[in-house]
């Protein structure tokens, strides 16, 4: 599955009133009672916190900082919310083994019209006992069972199918906490026999965009309804009963009844002609063909009036409304080719005999692999050239290549338990960019994998309460916490790794022995791992004593990743590596574990003599031991060496200050291009949040920056605005922030002026990047050039004929001009995207419309935004919901705005997303990023203080957001002052 950039639900503080409102008077005893018992629950919330403080996850932790007690005792109780969250007791969600499933006869019935949108359908399972048992124990929720209906019949495969006898049903009862339907018999289901379980129940057709839901669109003032799916991770329960675990599979013999004017689509191919509904007119019986053994959560079925394009071959399908349908053509080009290469790569031809993919008005994801039928939400499937931009173009081949790898990798072969999602979407997450890079090989997409993941998911991986890759969870809600950029992008970074020291061929010939011994069933981290080391000994690229388990075990279950400090001893020639924990909070906190993490580190460098940056295999290992000595590094005392080539090693890397100082005199150099593009970007972000760490002082960090003046290429300027995107959110609030603005805008003057205000047809599309981050910043910063150009070409299409079909703002300068022209402008701008909007008929248009109405500086306009952000029928789908709030949050005066938004409409947000917790992970990171003050720390406590039982998926989010909230705050009090010099002195 791809996960989309918003994605959560939220739910708001509910307020209890006393006194006149409600129409009661307290006596001056009862106000004493209040007084003591106020009095009590202050000492019980200061015995929580000493009793939960003290202790987090086997570690004591000491907080050095302010002086104030208050504020140590508010920090401390951040980490009390973390550590009680972690000991709560856990229940046991799993199901029993005694009963698995061997296939499965599926009937539904939607019902797919104003008033009704239900559905009726019935299940008969062939289960296979595996022990004796007198319960069959399923996963059912948000429907009704007729339990009149149901019934278990013991199997003969010997006598053609026929039936033997029925067993008699004691009583079927819900366990609710743990979503299981109970079914209790009289007679024993005996080991080694078959079954057949039979059940009727009815559903509701839900908005919540989970399970068998409904979605609509409008053809002129006409709605048209869908019926469709999504069951990942545990949602397939909500539209049958079924044993709904990913090491379950069975096979699915579907049928779907739909209107005679509508189709239906399913994982497999339909087989015969439709057959009437009996008692139901106009609705007609499709029958698919039987299915391969697959996971609950990898069925779908689409009831849709979509039209379809096929490609010559005829058996890769694009399906979307028919206003749309044209904007799938690039899907449909590119699809096949990614599909053909995959088999190529795997060496494993697609298992299925057709591949259907669906654009949906309404997605909660941004898409989802589903064997043969794969759904995504309609900008990562869709694309118009000529109105999508070169980016919504990457987004399209980047989320088909992603959901077309998991056919085989999550499909093909699939994680036994939750606890290895990280091999689905960590390995889909990387292999999307090799089959990107198959079909696209001018975008230099493997190259852009080290600044939008690897250092993307950096920052989450340095909080303490980020999380192993490999973690046991149990509840669904936990299940859904997972799906974040630690499974996703760190899966990829140490995947790329592993790839890079196993070398290509050895990593491919290992993936392809795994995926034939594991083909149709489920597996576990160590079954590739064990494929990899036979591959890597046969081929001798690790050494008999060296196993992948044993290297990857220190990546996937240990929290975080390492910083290499690199000392060298310019005498000798020498260098000496450690290894420590990267942690943000470094230099506040003082972290005594009971044993240090290490990692099996793969070491490459390069030095100022050899300039080498492209050798990535390991030429040493730092064994998961503290340090190691390199005799030899190749360089003398004036030149610099630089490790981590082509950044393939998840880790970061620090040096004494001289050799530092070399490499900062080299990048100050007319031949700063010596050093490869990759490293350049890779010095940057490092150097920037080492200082950011307290690993580094802050002058050598931003003297690392200086050199950007003459910098040109995508990557180096990618990281260094990523990285001074945290400086701009610190220092916004604070005096001395026009001399960060000074300095910003003269590292832009050139690249700006190199890239310019114009889109060029035909510039290669790191070119594209380059420039519209460079006008981003330049615009926000109040470049008068920039706003000028901005601000005229939004006038000129609010002055064109017919703006809904004549828009002349080139579509890669959108993203620019539209936010400029909200930040200069005012309400009649405001009202004018906002038509925009509501009109067009291109997904990643109206993207770009959301995200540039939560630019304009009128404050009653973004709380009014937010409102519509959760108002049925304000022409905002509730999978957007979350991106108005990144949008709004992304403005510094629009933050507040929406953080107190989610305080004060907790319960509104609750109701309006319902049991769809997903969204609320990135509205609260986007509400939160900017907090860094005792105030806002406050408020942010007293929020979860309040609703610390009713957070759900988000629990772990709001972890990270108090720990980044606090390690802000501390950020501040020990750098505010040093920057300041600094860009003092250098704005001089």
């Amino acid at each position: 599955m791809t996960q989309s950039r918003e994605v959560l639900a939220m739910m708001d503080a509910h307020t209890t009133t006393f006194g006149r409102k409600r129409g009661c008077t307290i006596s001056r005893c009862g106000g004493f009672l209040l007084g003591a018992l106020f009095v009590l629950c202050l000492v019980a919330t200061g015995l929580l916190v000493y009793h939960f403080a003290p202790c987090l996850n086997g570690r004591s932790v000491t907080i050095n900082g302010s002086n104030d007690p208050r504020d140590d005792t508010m920090m401390e109780t951040a980490r009390s919310f973390s550590a009680s969250t972690a000991n709560k007791k856990k229940i046991d969600v799993r199901l029993p083994r005694s009963i698995v499933p061997h296939s499965y006869e599926l009937k539904l019935i939607p019902f797919i019209w104003e008033g009704n949108f239900t559905f009726h359908g019935e299940v008969r399972i062939l289960v296979n006992v595996t022990q004796d048992t007198e319960n069959v124990t399923l996963h059912a929720v948000d429907m009704k069972i007729d339990e009149n209906h149901t019934s278990i019949r013991e199997y003969s495969s010997t006598a053609g199918a026929s039936v033997n006898r029925t067993l008699k049903i004691d009583c079927q009862k819900n366990d609710t906490a743990r979503q299981f339907h109970i079914i209790q018999t009289t007679d024993t289901l005996k080991k080694g026999k078959q079954y057949t379980v039979y059940l009727k129940f009815t559903g509701y057709l839900n908005d919540y965009l989970q399970g068998f839901y409904r979605s609509s669109y409008t053809v002129g003032n006409q709605t048209r309804w869908i019926a469709t799916t999504q069951f990942q991770a545990t949602d397939a329960r909500r539209a049958f009963p079924c044993f709904d675990e990913p090491a379950l599979k069975a096979s699915f013999q579907i049928s779907i009844a739909r209107p005679k004017n509508m189709t239906s689509i399913s994982n497999m191919p339909r087989k015969g002609e439709p057959q009437p509904v009996s008692g139901i007119p106009n609705y007609l019986w499709d029958h698919y063909e039987r299915s391969v053994p697959m996971s609950t959560y990898l069925v779908a079925f689409i009831v849709s009036d979509f039209e379809v394009l096929r490609s010559p071959s005829g058996n890769f399908s694009v399906w979307a409304r028919s206003e749309a349908i044209n904007q799938s053509l690039y899907s449909l080009d590119i699809g096949p080719k990614v599909l053909e290469y995959f088999e190529d790569y795997f060496k494993i031809k697609f298992p299925l005999p057709k591949m259907d993919m669906v654009a949906l008005p309404d997605f909660s994801a941004g898409a989802m692999e589903n064997w043969g039928l794969i759904t995504y939400r309609e900008t990562a499937m869709l694309y118009q050239e000529g109105v999508s931009t070169s980016s919504n173009q990457q987004r399209v081949a980047t989320v088909v290549s992603h959901e077309l790898a998991h056919q085989w990798f999550g499909n093909l072969v699939t994680p036994s338990w939750w606890t290895d999602l990280w091999l689905n979407e960590g390995f889909a997450s990387y292999v999307e960019y090799i089959g990107m890079n198959a079909v696209e090989p001018k975008w230099k997409v493997l190259e852009q994998f080290v600044v939008h993941e690897l250092q993307n998911v950096f920052s989450l991986d340095a909080l303490e309460s980020s999380h192993p890759i490999s973690i046991e969870v149990g509840h669904p809600d936990e299940i859904s916490e997972i799906f974040d950029r630690i499974s996703y992008g760190k899966g990829a970074s140490i995947i790329r790794m592993m790839d890079h020291f196993l070398t290509t061929e050895v990593f491919k010939r290992g993936l392809t022995n795994y995926l034939n011994s594991k083909a149709y069933r489920s597996a576990e981290q160590n079954d590739l791992w064990e494929a990899l080391t036979k591959q890597a000994h046969k081929d001798g690229v690790l050494s008999s004593d060296k196993t992948v388990k044993e290297i990857m075990d220190t990546w996937t279950l240990q929290t975080g990743f390492p910083v290499v400090t690199v000392i060298r001893d310019y005498n000798r020639g020498s260098a000496s590596l450690t290894q420590e924990r990267f942690m943000l909070r470094n230099g506040t906190t003082v972290v005594e574990y009971k044993e240090k993490p290490k990692w099996w580190i793969p070491i490459t460098y390069t030095t100022e003599s050899s300039k080498n940056f492209g050798i990535t295999r390991p030429s040493h290992w730092m064994e998961a031991e503290t340090s190691l000595t390199l005799p030899n590094l190749g360089a003398n005392s004036s030149q610099w060496v630089i490790f981590n080539v082509q950044e393939t090693g998840y880790y970061r890397v620090n040096y004494d200050k001289t050799n530092w100082q070399l490499i900062i005199k080299q990048l100050n150099n007319v031949m700063f291009r010596d050093i490869g593009t990759i490293n350049r970007a890779q010095l940057i972000d490092d150097a920037l949040n080492l200082a950011r760490a307290g690993r580094l002082d802050y002058t050598t960090a931003l003297d690392v920056t200086s050199y950007l003046a003459h910098e040109t290429e995508y990557l180096p300027w990618k990281a260094a605005l990523t990285a001074m995107g945290y400086l701009d959110n610190m220092l916004i609030k604070f005096p001395g922030y026009d001399k960060f603005r000074i300095h910003a805008l003269k590292l832009l003057d050139n690249v700006y002026k190199q890239t310019g205000f114009k889109d060029t047809p035909g510039d290669p599309q790191l070119t594209v990047f380059t420039r519209i981050d460079v006008l981003s910043w330049a615009c926000s910063f109040g470049h008068e050039d920039c706003v000028r150009n901005a601000v005229t070409q939004f006038h000129n299409w609010r002055n064109a004929p017919n703006p809904d079909k004549n828009n002349p703002v080139s579509p890669n300068l959108k993203s620019v001009v539209y936010c400029t022209a909200m930040r200069a402008g005012g309400e009649a701008e405001w009202d004018f995207a906002w038509q925009r909007y509501l009109k067009t008929n291109v997904g990643s248009e109206k993207d770009l419309l959301l995200n540039a109405l939560g630019c304009t500086r009128e404050t009653w306009i973004l709380s009014r935004y937010l409102d519509w952000a959760i108002t049925d029928n304000s022409g905002i789908r509730k999978q957007d919901a979350a991106r108005v709030f990144g949008s709004v949050a992304n403005n510094v005066i629009g933050q507040p705005l929406a953080f107190n938004f989610l305080r004060n409409k907790w319960a509104r947000l609750k109701e309006y997303f319902g049991t769809s917790l997903l969204t609320i992970n990135n509205i609260v990171k986007s509400s939160t990023k900017r907090m860094n003050t005792r105030f806002e720390l406050k408020d942010l406590l007293e929020f979860v203080t309040e609703h610390r039982e009713e957070l759900g998926t988000a629990t772990r989010t709001v972890q990270q957001a108090m720990e980044q909230a606090e390690a802000n705050i501390r950020w501040l009090e020990r750098n505010h002052a040093t920057i300041r010099e600094w860009l003092n002195r250098n704005t001089a």
